[in-house]
């Protein structure tokens, strides 16, 4: 009976092998990796492959609401860049499409209270939409606070709109969000196709954090939904983050974003007609005179290119004096690490800071597996003392990103993710001030840290490192 159970779990698996050799379009090291897991642990291998490998596909392409965007043109001025901004700029306008909007008005917070009490406010003032796209909405202090100002404000008459992850908020239901649904509003959790002939998509989250108030006050960035943000829970204090808040012409595309992902899990047939016969309600930019060049590059494994990762690695390739990183995991792939190296043996001042407070075991031994490989490139290696979760990727303080995307593959391949790409000198300065801030509260690693290594965490760091380039 075993033997004829392996044979049929065999078989499923080499068609399963087929399947990822001719149709599936893969890195060659993961794809030998899920081949030796479909081979050798055929039941194991099987169970993977419906947890973790099949790709979602929008349901509904919003043709739509493509044609109405492009159709409106952004103001443009006449502005000289550096080659280097100008090159960038360019990669992400032909490689993903990402329109450049030069007026804003920003905020950048470091911290969770300034970004909550700002947020709060705004939705206190709101008079016509909130549309907000969350990874996790904790049911604490700060969740309940904000279903509860989203509850009033649909009794108002705003229309409310909350998407929230599946993954992210793992055991939540939509009786949490009851009040905001009771009051009008509409509340859907995230999580494309549910269950196929083959793949349950469970592996696949929205990793995005959205914030789009009256069509012209965007947010985005590293920050949830939830009291450790604020440094409130003991375990991860102190917290450090990184989120934005624009106002200006790029809150157009946040808002495109937003539609896109809500379009995917709203069952409200009326709602969508609603939206889609009133478009220029929501499509309200703000008239900004300040200049601050922004392009927003969203991500995820519904289109077929990595785009927020190769615009990373376009950042870094133009980098003449200096690279600062951060970010809670630090597990990149070869071409990542390799843009990295090769930039810190040409001369470039590399520096990477992430966290020393684990807040999953398995993904920190996989990040503390790569300090031995960055320290042989000269590259500097910070430990916040406290929990880092800020994404940000600062070039010669001239161009930086900040968004929901980590340094890791499952950001760059797996979740969907959404980052501003900074071209203003001003705000650029103002994401590696709070970089020289943070080396204040934090350990420079030198070669005794691998030194100091158990041997238990060395075997710890090779089987994760293996393990994450499935998961």
């Amino acid at each position: 009976m075993i033997t004829v159970f392996f044979a049929i779990f065999r078989m499923i698996n080499l068609i399963l092998i087929g399947i990822l050799i001719f149709y599936k379009r893969k890195d060659p090291a993961l794809l030998l990796a899920w081949i030796l897991l479909l081979l050798f642990l055929p039941p194991v291998g099987f169970v993977m492959y419906l947890l973790f490998e099949r790709t979602p596909v929008s349901r509904k392409k919003l043709l739509f609401l493509k044609e109405y965007t492009d159709q409106r043109l952004e103001r443009q001025i006449d502005y000289q860049f550096s080659e280097c901004v100008a090159s960038v700029i360019a990669f992400n306008e032909i490689y993903n499409g990402s329109r450049l909007f030069m007026y804003h008005d920003w905020m950048y917070f470091a911290d969770g209270k300034s970004k909550y009490d700002q947020l709060f406010m705004d939705i206190e003032q709101a008079t016509q939409s909130i549309h907000l796209l969350y990874f996790i909405v904790r049911k604490d202090e700060v969740g309940q606070r904000l279903i509860s100002l989203l509850a009033q404000k649909a009794a108002e008459g705003v229309e409310v709109r909350l998407v929230y992850d599946s993954a992210g908020c793992f055991g939540t239901t939509l009786k949490f969000f009851d009040s905001i649904i009771k009051a009008g509003g509409h509340v859907y959790k995230f999580h494309p196709p549910t269950l196929r002939l083959i793949g349950l998509n469970y592996n696949y989250r929205n990793h995005r954090k959205i914030v789009v108030i009256d069509g012209r006050i965007g947010y985005l960035g590293g920050m949830n939904v939830g009291k450790e943000y604020m440094s409130l829970d003991p375990n991860y204090s102190p917290w450090r983050d990184a989120h934005l808040r624009l106002v200006g012409d790029a809150v157009w595309d946040l808002q495109h974003r937003f539609f896109r992902d809500y379009f995917m899990v709203c069952e409200d047939k009326r709602d969508e007609v609603h939206i889609q016969s009133n478009l220029d309600h929501y499509f309200t930019a703000s008239l900004v005179t300040t200049i601050c060049p922004i392009q927003i590059v969203s991500d995820g494994p519904d289109t077929p290119t990595d785009d927020i990762k190769l615009a990373f690695v376009k950042m870094m390739q133009t980098a003449t004096k200096s690279i600062r990183i951060q970010t809670p995991y630090f597990i990149p792939d070869q071409l990542f690490l390799e843009t990295l190296k090769i930039a810190a043996y040409s001369g470039v001042k590399v520096e990477v800071m992430i966290p020393t407070i684990a807040d999953h075991h398995y993904v920190y031994r996989t990040t503390t597996s790569f300090i031995h490989e960055l320290l042989e490139a000269n590259i500097d290696v910070y430990l916040y003392k406290g929990f880092l979760h800020s994404k940000i990727l600062v070039i010669d303080d001239e161009i930086c990103t900040v968004g929901s995307t980590n340094i890791d593959q499952r950001s760059f391949k797996i979740n969907y993710e959404v980052n501003a790409f900074i071209y203003d000198q001003l705000l650029t300065h103002r994401v590696s001030h709070q970089f020289d801030k943070d080396l204040e509260n934090c350990l420079l690693v030198d070669e005794s840290y691998e030194k100091n290594k158990s041997w238990v965490v060395r075997l710890e760091e090779k089987v994760y490192r293996l393990v994450s380039m499935i998961l």
